[in-house]
């Protein structure tokens, strides 16, 4: 047996899931509460995610009407090399996107080229986001 399938045995998938997901439902809430102080429309939304090791599972994701166009919040698992999960927040109609990955129980913000944000994860700068993201169109 290799040390990476080993590694992958002592790996309590169900649990690592269960944990992702209570975490995605905690960032949506709160992504939700931001998005209504704004006055921002916002839809609950699943999608179906299928990871090795893991299976599949329905994770929580958002649409939002923000006032520059629409964003979505999505999901893209927990089994991510050099994370604990990653999010996408994607915007319309500019087709920009950021990561959210999710590192030592917190929210780390990156670009696409896995640069991190200068910013750590708040609703300061999550608007902020939403503003860089709808205005680079």
């Amino acid at each position: 047996m290799k040390k990476s399938e080993a590694v992958e045995q002592d790996v309590n998938w169900v649990a690592k899931r269960d944990e992702w997901l209570a975490a995605l439902r905690k960032l949506c809430a709160t992504i939700t509460s931001w998005c209504e102080a704004e006055g921002w429309s916002v839809q609950e939304d699943e999608k179906l995610i299928t990871e090795d090791h893991v299976g599949q599972y329905v994770a929580p994701a958002l649409l939002i009407q923000a006032p520059n166009g629409r964003l979505h919040i999505d999901p893209v698992g927990c089994n991510i090399i050099g994370a604990n999960g990653r999010v996408d927040i994607e915007s319309w109609p500019s087709l920009n996107r950021l990561l959210l990955v999710r590192l030592n129980g917190g929210w780390k913000i990156k670009t696409e080229d896995r640069v991190a944000w200068p910013e750590s994860w708040s609703k300061t700068t999550f608007l902020k986001i939403v503003d860089a993201l709808q205005s680079a169109a």
